[in-house]
């Protein structure tokens, strides 16, 4: 019994490689193991079989585990900065090294210059002093004067007019001549002498004093003689022009002769010479 059992096996397993077989051996027969027992058999090239026993499988509950579920998630942006701009830089040159040779330069010859000698030129003396010659017309009014009883008494005034002529030695010292027409007489101051009281002013304040003669129109040809005093001020208009008033007080021969003293007030100008 155990022999049939172990032919059957045999026998199974010859059936099994007989496939195995059939794709390079073509026919009918029977073989048993590797060995041909007979009939038909058709040989052919073929290529070797690896027969690779399968493994043994394992019965129990097979467990499919599903797959993970992936979600995906909207990126945020990423800020990406603009590159910087590119930097220029210039080409540095090194200046190339210069040696001069050092050159001796005398000091400058320097030589006194002699100071110069300024000459101011003198200038002219300021002369402010009035012309030498002077022409002159004073019209006024003339009266008498008398004193009776004591008491001073004017007479009746008439217009007088007196031209003059001056010589002016010096700022302070001259000599003068005046004529002097009233409505009866007349008079002749010959010769007289006049000092100026501020010399250097253009305003100069005077007294003069002079010999006059007198005549009376009533008795014509006859003269007498006298003294008269003055007294005014000049008022100098540049070195040629000035004004002159005047006050004189002279013993004058009244009617027949008789010595009547008078009064005269004069106010002119004049211009000067020299």
């Amino acid at each position: 019994m155990p022999r049939l059992i172990r032919l059957v096996a045999v026998l199974s397993a010859v059936g099994i490689a007989t496939p195995a077989l059939a794709h390079c051996h073509k026919g009918i027969g029977i073989q048993i193991g590797g060995i041909f027992i007979g009939g038909y058999k058709h040989r052919r090239h073929c290529h070797d079989v690896v027969y690779v026993p399968a493994a043994p499988v394992v019965q129990g509950q097979v467990v499919v585990q599903p797959a993970p579920v992936q979600y995906a998630y909207p990126q945020p942006p990423v800020y990406a900065p603009p590159p910087p701009p590119p930097v220029v830089v210039a080409p540095q040159y090194q200046q190339p090294v210069v040696y001069q040779q050092p050159v001796y330069t005398p000091p400058p010859i320097v030589y006194a210059q002699p100071q110069a000698v300024v000459v101011q030129k003198p200038q002219p003396a300021r002369d402010d002093r009035p012309g030498f010659l002077a022409l002159k017309y004073m019209p006024g009014m003339s009266t008498s004067v008398s004193i009776p009883d004591g008491d001073l008494d004017f007479g009746t005034p008439s217009f007088a007019h007196s031209p003059g002529i001056e010589l002016r030695l010096t700022r302070w010292l001259s000599l003068r001549s005046d004529l002097e027409f009233r409505k009866d007489s007349r008079t002749w101051d010959m010769l007289g002498v006049k000092l100026s009281l501020l010399p250097r002013s253009f305003i100069k304040p005077y007294a003069s004093v002079s010999f006059s003669g007198n005549e009376n129109l009533s008795n014509p040809g006859k003269f007498s003689f006298g003294f008269a005093g003055a007294a005014g001020v000049d008022v100098m208009i540049g070195k040629y022009f000035f004004v002159e008033a005047e006050a004189r007080y002279r013993m004058s021969p009244g009617n027949c002769c008789s010595e009547v003293p008078t009064l005269t007030g004069v106010i002119g100008g004049g211009v000067a010479f020299f």
